[in-house]
């Protein structure tokens, strides 16, 4: 096994917990594809690839739950899908001198997501009061389905909190729900990603095959650890990568 497959799996390991944990495996994902010569897209195409199923595992995890609930998420999944469609082209077709320039607002929209945490819940309800809830759910998924095929790292927190807002459930009862919405807008993003060309599958693979394992860990971690922890931990790895980055 040669050094660069070693960090490849890792790197998809750690992101496959995190994503099942909490959100945020891009944080960690993409600038090490960035470091190991990939250009910027090619490497956002390529952990949007590799990524993609490492969350199946957590939605097996919480089948029972989200069967229980399949005909509400349905309907709510509907322009999730679209804005990830939408996403997904606007990112291939953006060229890599734009996407770079967008990138550091990106990482900061990731980590404020995962800092906030549950007080966007809380927000949430005080700006969306009754009825006007049920309109800005619909908004928000299609917003955050556009960013999950443009970009998507933070995205799991940014659906934990819409979800949570709208059923008015705690953040831990609407996880299986945010791992089921986090797959199905990936789903959809990464049939343009792979019919792009762009994709480096000795890469990709790697990341799958760590991720899958993570995905697994980290569904079952949620399950045996509080929230809170968890959420400080991916904030504080997520903070010191995107400063580091922003500082290259």
């Amino acid at each position: 096994m040669t050094p660069e497959i070693a960090i490849f799996l890792v790197a998809g390991l750690v992101g496959g917990v995190v994503n099942a944990a909490a959100g945020g495996a891009k944080l960690f994902v993409f600038p090490i594809l960035l470091a190991t010569g990939l250009p910027p897209i090619a490497a956002n195409v390529t952990q949007g690839v590799a990524l993609w199923p490492a969350q199946l595992p957590a939605v097996w995890v919480y089948r029972r739950t989200l069967l229980a609930e399949a005909r509400t998420l349905a309907c709510q999944m509907v322009p999730a899908l679209v804005g990830a469609l939408a996403g997904s082209i606007t990112m291939l077709n953006a060229g890599d001198e734009a996407f770079v320039r967008v990138i550091p607002l990106l990482l900061v929209v990731a980590v404020v997501a995962i800092v906030l945490g549950p007080r966007t819940t809380e927000l949430m309800r005080r700006a969306f009061p009754g009825d006007r809830l049920r309109t800005a759910t619909g908004v928000l998924l299609a917003a955050i389905g556009f960013y999950g095929g443009f970009f998507g790292a933070g995205m799991g927190f940014m659906l934990l909190a819409v979800l949570s807002a709208s059923t008015g459930h705690g953040i831990g009862q609407v996880n299986g729900a945010k791992n089921l919405f986090a797959t199905a807008i990936q789903s959809v993003a990464v049939v343009p990603m792979i019919l792009s060309g762009l994709t480096d599958w000795a890469a990709a693979l790697c990341v799958l095959g760590g991720g899958l394992v993570g995905g697994y860990l980290g569904a079952q971690l949620t399950h045996r650890l509080p929230d809170r922890p968890v959420r400080i931990g991916v904030a504080i790895l997520g903070v010191v990568l995107t400063l580091s980055f922003l500082i290259s």
